[in-house]
């Protein structure tokens, strides 16, 4: 296959830094023969431009070897945020990406860094091609799903007959064995709730997965005590499935004790 990378010229300040900048940072890859210049739009105001390769194009910058890292959270959230703006940028304008992981960095080991893009690119041109294909038409969303759990908590308690009869054995013992009778109370709470979140969990999974082209399950995270993070997901949703996906989300945000937050339409990150 005949290779053919195309790249505009450098600017003043891409070619003062180039002899120390020698590797590229790679922000994703899009189907496009453009060679265009975005301007300091990437992480630290870097220059980004395209690397081409046939139909396929790389959005880059001029770089060290060395990762983007920070132990102050702020640079290092920004310089997330600034690849992800570099992302959206290409998305909107190609309308389909494949976004790569943050720090991503072609090195100029026995070669030119760009030359060495172009192989891969050439390398992997069918696969990078067919993913873009299958991507086209669908976006990406972050689907949290939390429920009130001392509201959950009630409605386990007011529903089961083994904690119905641990409590009314608490009213007929002693100061000290109602003590212990409590503990068990508790410890039997805690399995019908972790029972109750598994059941809700698998049925809401089932009911969103009819909605959307794809679903990953990530981990939850923790919320706050009036609202804890039932479910995690991210979600591949076409633009024909998503009136489904926003109908029956209403209606999980009216079920008593339960709320939904959906994060979106962003680049396919989980599913590249």
């Amino acid at each position: 296959m005949e290779r053919s990378a195309q790249t505009q010229e450098l600017s003043a300040d891409q070619a003062a830094g180039a002899e120390e900048q020698t590797d590229r940072y790679v922000y994703c890859i899009a189907r496009a023969s453009e060679a265009v210049s975005f301007g300091p739009i990437g992480i630290d105001q870097r220059e980004v431009h395209t690397v081409v390769f046939n139909d396929l194009c790389a959005l880059v910058h001029h770089c060290r070897a060395q990762p983007y890292e920070s132990q102050d959270p702020e640079v290092a959230a920004a310089c997330v945020l600034a690849h992800h703006k570099v992302v959206a940028v290409a998305w909107k304008r190609w309308g389909m990406v494949l976004p790569l992981t943050f720090n991503t960095i072609i090195m100029a080991k026995q070669g030119d860094a760009e030359e060495n893009l172009v192989a891969w690119l050439d390398a992997e041109h069918d696969w990078l091609k067919a993913k873009l294909n299958a991507l086209t038409g669908k976006a990406e969303y972050g689907l949290q799903i939390f429920w009130d759990p001392q509201l959950i908590s009630k409605q386990v308690a007011g529903s089961s007959p083994g904690i119905a009869r641990l409590e009314e054995e608490i009213r007929s013992k002693p100061r000290g064995l109602a003590y212990m009778y409590r503990q068990q109370l508790e410890r039997l709470l805690k399995k019908e709730i972790e029972t109750k979140a598994a059941e809700e969990c698998k049925s809401l999974y089932e009911l969103i997965a009819r909605c959307v082209d794809n679903v990953k399950v990530e981990k939850t995270k923790e919320g706050e005590p009036e609202r804890q993070m039932l479910m995690n997901l991210s979600c591949l949703v076409s633009a024909a499935k998503y009136a489904d996906l926003e109908a029956e989300l209403e209606k999980v945000s009216k079920m008593d004790g339960f709320s939904v937050r959906l994060a979106g339409p962003l680049p396919p990150y989980s599913f590249c």
